[in-house]
């Protein structure tokens, strides 16, 4: 059996293989250390790639679901136009019609009656407003605001200004209403009897 001492002595055979030894697995622990590192970068960067594809596929859903809603809306604009914003010469005086009707169901008198019309430059529509006067209770006006909001008519009203003095003993007040509505066209003849006066367009 070969001592400690022969082992020293021989020193210069055995060390350059333990040397050798020492550095292969100082160089195998830095290889994995790198490969490990490499491999979680890697994870990192597919896991990043996953979410990028996850948030393109989820804007390319929400696109998809915007442009199905602007199509249904484009559609239900052009079935609003044929139904509800017909021409004006078959509107109008069902329009005005209705207006003053509703005006009386509520107990009011429409007075000193003003309408003017104006293109739509954008939309290709005719706004036609109707403005006139009324005096009553403010359960009345309240009222009158309703009945004509809720008129098949398309009604849009536009604006009650309350005129005289809101303090006086009586309990009526003087209110000037607005009105409006679309046409899908203008028609001259029309406005010309009716003596409705067009105003610049929109935009």
């Amino acid at each position: 059996m070969i001592g400690r001492g022969a082992w020293l002595r021989l020193w210069y055979l055995w060390a350059p293989a333990a040397l050798l030894v020492v550095a292969n697995t100082i160089w195998l622990a830095g290889v994995r250390t790198a490969v490990l590192g490499r491999g979680s970068l890697l994870a990192q960067q597919v896991e990043e790639a996953k979410k990028a594809v996850a948030r393109l596929q989820g804007q390319a859903d929400q696109l998809e679901r915007t442009k199905k809603a602007l199509a249904a809306l484009e559609e239900n604009l052009g079935a609003l136009r044929q139904q509800e914003m017909a021409p004006m010469r078959e509107r109008l005086v069902p329009f005005l019609t209705d207006v003053v009707k509703r005006t009386q169901d509520a107990g009011l008198r429409a007075e000193r009656l003003s309408y003017a019309a104006r293109r739509e430059e954008k939309s290709g529509l005719v706004y036609f407003s109707a403005n006139y006067k009324v005096r009553g209770s403010y359960e009345q006006i309240r009222t009158c605001a309703f009945l004509l909001e809720s008129s098949p008519e398309f009604v849009l009203l536009e604006g009650l200004a309350i005129r005289g003095d809101e303090n006086a003993a009586s309990l009526e007040v003087e209110v000037q209403m607005g009105v409006g509505t679309y046409f899908s066209d203008i028609d001259e003849g029309l406005m010309k009897q009716l003596g409705v006066s067009e105003v610049a367009g929109g935009a």
